[in-house]
């Protein structure tokens, strides 16, 4: 089956940070070339299909380890909210016979793929002088880099 997804039907409603916390656990000037970063995230997807909404609420947590003893140097927990609208989200979704919704892949990693690719770009930015400037989110897929979780 052919999707009918199209991507230029989804719109931004709203977005919102939830949470921000960053705490510089040890001092350092952010020279060290071989400073690692220990990432981990999920993605939650709720829909109003009535209002043709889907609301995405990403968690990410990040600690930036001093690479020669992996001592932890700073902590960071974000959490961020967005609201999609999707146009033809009718087309976009169905309930199958066990009475789950079922909405087409290719408009759920496409949520997650904004939805996380904006966060990338707003923590560039609260990030600066902090233990943690310069970390940028890796490019992912979002079929395997999030951790999924959907609801209705």
């Amino acid at each position: 089956m052919n999707s009918l997804f199209k991507p230029e039907l989804i719109q931004f409603a709203s977005y919102k940070l939830l949470k921000l916390n960053i705490e510089d656990i040890q001092e350092t000037d952010n020279s060290d070339e071989e400073v690692q970063f220990v990432m981990d995230n999920k993605a939650e997807l709720s829909f109003n299909t009535d209002n043709k909404l889907i609301k995405t609420r990403l968690d990410i947590s990040i600690t930036r380890l001093a690479s020669l003893d992996d001592f932890v140097v700073a902590k960071a927990v974000i959490a961020v909210e967005y609201v999609f609208v999707v146009q033809n989200f009718e087309e976009l979704h169905h309930i199958d016979e066990n009475d789950v919704l079922q909405i087409d892949q290719n408009l759920t990693d496409s949520i997650k793929a904004i939805a996380y690719s904006t966060t990338r770009g707003l923590l560039m930015d609260k990030f600066r002088d902090t233990s943690l400037d310069g970390i940028i989110l890796p490019v992912i897929d979002p079929r395997k880099g999030l951790q999924d979780n959907a609801k209705k």
